[in-house]
């Protein structure tokens, strides 16, 4: 007669997997685990807006203990509708979608013209504006990279005709073909999520 194990550790160790029955006695300690949410105050709200932004600041801190689910991202790309100048050309031979959290960025590098950045210490590159939507309300709610977001940015995003939850990000095409960019996202109540950007050539002669 034989018998599977459901408790059992593998990989040197490294892997525990229980398919039975864990139980934990009276007196054992678990650690690791998350040790729950900060304190949320009681609240002393006297109108229901008040209520609610406590309420949400009790999610959030629920969220980021890992005691409830965190909330999705809903990530979109697009080349930013109104660039202007050099910008603008390069836009309308570029297109953008998104898999996942990948970012591919169609256009041929010959098309594209060469100019220098409006930011000081960014050289001359085939600029691309690309638009990411995060699907915020704000990107004042997000850091990018570590960083948070300024009203700055939300100005530049709607200069370029993006949207409330929209930022841009100025795409070295002549770089980013060969190297794909990186960046990493986070909000309150948001898991950090890592964004790839690519830049493919599109297909000759209708893909032949």
């Amino acid at each position: 007669m034989s018998y599977t194990t459901k408790n059992y550790t593998d990989k040197g160790g490294d892997r525990t997997v229980i398919g039975g029955e864990l139980e934990v006695r009276e007196g054992a300690r678990v650690t690791g685990l998350p040790s729950g949410a900060q304190n949320q105050p009681a609240s002393t709200a006297t109108q229901v807006a008040g209520l609610k932004n406590d309420f949400n600041a009790l999610l959030v801190k629920l969220k980021e203990a890992g005691i409830m689910e965190p909330d999705a991202w809903a990530l979109t790309a697009r080349v930013a509708p109104s660039a202007s100048g050099k910008a603008g050309a390069n836009n309308a031979k570029a297109s953008a979608a998104i898999d996942g959290t990948v970012i591919t960025i169609t256009a041929s590098l010959d098309e594209l013209e060469a100019f220098e950045s409006a930011a000081p210490g960014q050289g001359v590159h085939k600029w691309i504006g690309l638009g990411v939507g995060t699907g915020l309300s704000s990107i004042l709610l997000m850091t990018y990279n570590g960083g948070a977001a300024a009203q700055a940015d939300v100005d530049e995003a709607s200069s370029v005709g993006l949207s409330d939850g929209e930022f841009v990000l100025w795409i070295r095409a002549d770089e980013v073909i060969s190297t794909p960019k990186m960046f990493t996202l986070k909000a309150d109540g948001y898991p950090a999520v890592d964004v790839t950007v690519t830049l493919i050539e599109p297909p000759v002669d209708g893909g032949q």
